[in-house]
């Protein structure tokens, strides 16, 4: 490009590209997965370097994950709130001493709310440096007050007390997944040694509605929805359940520093996050994000010939 003078991508375009074209090879992982093992049932591939399932898994596997997700109940408050960093102060009292631990079972002031678990992970009282987490409980609702009673923490010598919010309350009491999850490979409890299958919304209902076919703590269900992951028996609030999963690319980022004398970018490389990809999808990736090029500086001529590099590579794969 800058040799003939076509042009050339800045930092930020490069940066939009490189997401775009990422998650665009690893979905296309997924395709080509299940058409390599629709091929090996027909033996039509070999073992070892041959095994083409085997070699396109292990570009997919380098993005997989796991997490320890805990299963709430209705109007529970979502784990992970630091209570401390509120939108308002209003209603926050903090002792001025108060010891490391983890306090259950707490009820709210003049509320309906119980059940909660509150971990304060170190204390600084009037510094405003307590940091605490709350999972769990149930019937909370907006206005509600936290009261951690001074008799239930080491050595503090006033209550703890923080409002809730409208953010703080997952009312569905939907499982709440990772942010970086991109696909979901399986749900387990019991450390892996019981699987929740996945239904669909329908059949979910169904299910529940038959004593024969009633979930149970060793045949638990469940469906996915816009707001987590909704399971069944109801038997398993307030436990944890294993999510293997695939997650999304971290996406790449060009860092640079600006040349004062020319206005040129400089590639800084300790401020730059690399793909996440397989080093063998290098080659597509350069293809993808050279016709990508070709598009924003509208030259047909790169278009051409990315599009002719990646039906080589589609034809050779065929």
């Amino acid at each position: 490009m800058n040799k003939e003078g076509r042009g050339f991508l800045t930092p930020d375009q490069f940066n939009r590209i490189g997401r775009e074209v990422q998650l665009d090879l690893l979905e296309r992982a997924f395709f080509d997965y299940n058409k390599a093992l629709n091929r090996k049932k027909g033996s039509a591939t070999n073992d070892e370097y041959g095994n083409i399932p085997k070699n396109i898994k292990e570009k997919i596997d380098i993005f997989s994950k796991e997490a320890e997700l805990y299963v709430p109940g209705l109007n529970s408050i979502k784990p992970g709130i630091n209570v401390r960093q509120r939108t308002t102060s209003t209603g926050v009292s903090v002792p001025t001493q108060i010891t490391a631990g983890t306090y259950s079972n707490i009820a709210t002031t003049g509320g309906s709310g119980s059940g909660l678990t509150v971990t304060v992970y170190s204390s600084g009282g009037g510094s405003w440096s307590t940091i605490t987490t709350v999972a769990g409980g149930t019937g909370y609702v907006v206005g509600d007050v936290i009261t951690i009673p001074q008799a239930s923490i080491a050595g503090s010598n006033n209550p703890y007390t923080f409002p809730i919010e409208a953010t703080d309350i997952n009312i569905y009491g939907s499982v709440l997944l990772p942010t970086d999850l991109y696909r979901v490979i399986s749900l387990s409890r019991s450390s892996r040694s019981v699987n929740l299958e996945e239904l669909n919304k329908s059949e979910y209902t169904y299910v529940n509605a038959s004593k024969l076919t009633q979930p149970s703590d060793t045949y638990p269900v469940y469906y996915r929805d816009s707001f987590g992951i909704k399971i069944s028996p109801s038997t398993l609030i307030n436990s944890y359940i294993t999510l293997d999963y695939v997650k999304t690319p971290t996406d790449p980022y060009w860092g640079y520093t600006v040349n004062n004398s020319n206005g040129s970018y400089v590639y800084n490389a300790s401020s730059s996050t690399d793909f996440d990809l397989h080093l063998a999808d290098e080659v597509d990736l350069t293809i993808k994000i050279l016709a990508f090029v070709g598009v924003i500086i509208k030259d047909p001529t790169i278009i051409q010939v990315a599009g002719a590099e990646e039906s080589k590579i589609i034809q050779l794969e065929n």
